[in-house]
């Protein structure tokens, strides 16, 4: 496991740099780059054996470096710095550089300082937390902002099994009322509150 997971990481890696747009040379580099040295790193663990010592920061540390790495690609469509202004891209890059920079620190603290082992993993909480998004995703363009906010919600709620059912709906209720403050009022963000008058199985699934 602890030679898979750079190995898959920098051929997705290797993968992303074939598919970056033209306008961002750059980018293509740095993947193409830091997936022939997570290669390189795979074969290295395996060649030479190198224990894991801290298994936690190891594979967290390479998990988000992974995740920098997918940042840097999905933003790789988005202009950069113009001079002195700053593009749509260029806060993306600049929280994926430092994530990916924080991250390989810890993945690399994880090989040498001995730690504790992996526990059993609980799927409950991130699969509801997965669950909650995808429902906000799905239900806020044709049921507007209050109830697709409640649902998700409630839902994400289930991944704990300290949530209760009264307390869930009431808090619930209240973050839902502050997510209309702070969106659509204070930030005149153009969100709909309430379900679309034509809402129609056809439409439930329509998401441009």
């Amino acid at each position: 496991m602890s030679v898979a997971a750079p190995l898959l990481i920098g051929l997705l890696a290797i993968g992303g740099y074939f598919r970056t747009p033209a306008a961002a040379p750059l980018i293509a580099d740095v993947l193409l780059f830091t997936g022939i040295a997570l290669v390189a790193f795979a074969a290295a663990l395996l060649l030479l054996r190198l224990p894991v010592r801290d298994p936690r920061d190891y594979y967290g540390g390479l998990v988000l470096f992974g995740l920098a790495l997918f940042m840097l690609w999905a933003g790789s469509d988005l202009p950069g710095t113009r001079g002195f202004a700053f593009g749509p891209g260029t806060g993306p890059r600049i929280f994926a550089s430092v994530l990916a920079g924080l991250s390989l620190i810890v993945m690399i603290v994880g090989m040498f300082a001995q730690g504790p082992g992996l526990e059993r993993y609980a799927w409950r909480g991130p699969f509801f937390l997965t669950v909650g998004t995808l429902v906000f995703a799905v239900m806020i363009r044709q049921f507007g902002l209050v109830i697709a906010t409640f649902a998700s919600l409630v839902t994400v709620a289930a991944g704990s099994s300290e949530s209760r059912v009264i307390e869930t709906l009431i808090w619930s209720a209240v973050l839902t009322g502050f997510a209309v403050l702070v969106f659509p009022i204070a930030l005149s963000l153009p969100l709909q509150l309430w379900p679309s008058p034509n809402l129609s199985f056809s439409t439930f699934m329509n998401f441009r």
